[in-house]
C-alpha cells in the first residue's frame, strides 16, 4: 500500500525521496536540507524530528523500547484466558462500519508494533487497507512515527484503531486531535485505553481514563458507543498480579499467579453487574465518528451509568 507522507509537526509540507533520504519540501524546514532528511530502515521510513517536535522518540533508534519477547506464559494465559470478546465485537463492527461507508477503506493502526489481542477481522480482511504506525519498526509497521505528530495530510483515512496506546503518549489530547486531523469527514476511531491497570512498560505509562474521562478525550467525536472492556474481575487479577510482583519480587512467578487469578476469578465476572463496567473497569473503550461539533463538560455527567 502506498502512502504520501509530510513533515511531522509540519503537516501542510510532504515529503519527498531522495537520494540522501526523505527531505521536507518546505526550503524554510530544517529537514529540507540533506543533513537533517527522514531515513528509511529495511524500506520503513523513520519520520521523527528531535529539531522541530518536542518527542520521547530517537530516531536514530528502530528497535522496541521495552522487552516484548513472547514467552510460555504469554502462551498460556491466552490459551487460558483467550481473547476479549468485548474488542472482538467491536473491531468487527469498526471494520462493518468503515465498509458500509467504503468499497475499500483506509485504515490507520497507531501502535501496530505488536497485533492487539481480539483484532482478528482488522488484520485478516482482505478489502480494507492497512497502514500501521509505531515508535519501533515490526513486521507489522509500515512508518516508525511519534503520534503526537502523525506524518499524513489531513483526511487521509477512513478509520483509525488505537488499542493500549494512549496511555503510553504524554499528552493524549494532541494524538487525539492528529487522529481528528487525519481521518476523512464522519472518519471513525476505535480506542482501548486502560482504566484499573497499573504500570506496564516502566518509564513509557502515563495516565488512565475513566470511560466518561475517556469520552471527553474524543471530544470532537460524535458517540456510536462506548463502556467498560474487562470488569472488576479482571482488575483484582491485574492487582494481585502485582500485589505477587511486589511481595516476592520475582516477575515470573508473579504473572504465573495472576494468570491463576484470572482464571479463578472469571467465572465470579458473570456475576456482575453490567453497570459497575462504568465504575471498575480494567480498561475503556470508545467508537465514534469525527465531528465537528465539541460535546461540553456539562455533557459528562449525565452519560455515566455506573453503580453510584
Amino acid at each position: 500500500m502506498k502512502h504520501a507522507l509530510v513533515c511531522p509537526g509540519h503537516p501542510e509540507a510532504p515529503l519527498h525521496a531522495t537520494e540522501h533520504g526523505l527531505l521536507c519540501s518546505d526550503p524554510a524546514c530544517p529537514h529540507s536540507e540533506k543533513t537533517n532528511a527522514f531515513r528509511s530502515v529495511d524500506g520503513v521510513p523513520v519520520v521523527i524530528s528531535e529539531i522541530i517536535c518536542d518527542t520521547l522518540c530517537d530516531p536514530a533508534q528502530v528497535q522496541t523500547y521495552v522487552p516484548r519477547a513472547s514467552s510460555t506464559l504469554d502462551r498460556v494465559k491466552k490459551m487460558l484466558v483467550g481473547e476479549s470478546g468485548v474488542t472482538k465485537a467491536n473491531c468487527d463492527r469498526f471494520v462493518s462500519l468503515l465498509k458500509a461507508d467504503a468499497d475499500r477503506p483506509r485504515i490507520l493502526i497507531i501502535g501496530s508494533g505488536e497485533r492487539g489481542r481480539g483484532t482478528g477481522t482488522l488484520w485478516d480482511a482482505d478489502d480494507i487497507d492497512r497502514l500501521g504506525v509505531d515508535i519501533y519498526k515490526s513486521d507489522s509497521v509500515d512508518v516508525v512515527c511519534d503520534a503526537h505528530y502523525l506524518p499524513f495530510a489531513a483526511g487521509s483515512f477512513d478509520g483509525v484503531w488505537i488499542q493500549a496506546v494512549l496511555e503510553h503518549v504524554v499528552e493524549p489530547a494532541v494524538v487525539v486531535a492528529e487522529i481528528h486531523r487525519v481521518l476523512k469527514p464522519e472518519g471513525i476511531v476505535y480506542a482501548e485505553t486502560p482504566f484499573m491497570q497499573q504500570v506496564h512498560e516502566g518509564p513509557y505509562d502515563f495516565t488512565r481514563f475513566t470511560v466518561t474521562g475517556h469520552r471527553y478525550l474524543f471530544r470532537d467525536f460524535s458517540l456510536i458507543d462506548m463502556n467498560g472492556n474487562g470488569g472488576a474481575e479482571v482488575a483484582l487479577a491485574w492487582s494481585l498480579k502485582y500485589f505477587f510482583w511486589a511481595v516476592f519480587r520475582n516477575a515470573k512467578l508473579a504473572k504465573f499467579l495472576g494468570i491463576v487469578a484470572k482464571v479463578l476469578l472469571r467465572p465470579l465476572g458473570q456475576l456482575a453487574s453490567k453497570a459497575s463496567l462504568y465504575d471498575s473497569p480494567s480498561g475503556t473503550f470508545f467508537l465514534g465518528r469525527r465531528s465537528d461539533t465539541r460535546i461540553r463538560h456539562k455533557d459528562l455527567p449525565g452519560l455515566y451509568k455506573g453503580l453510584m
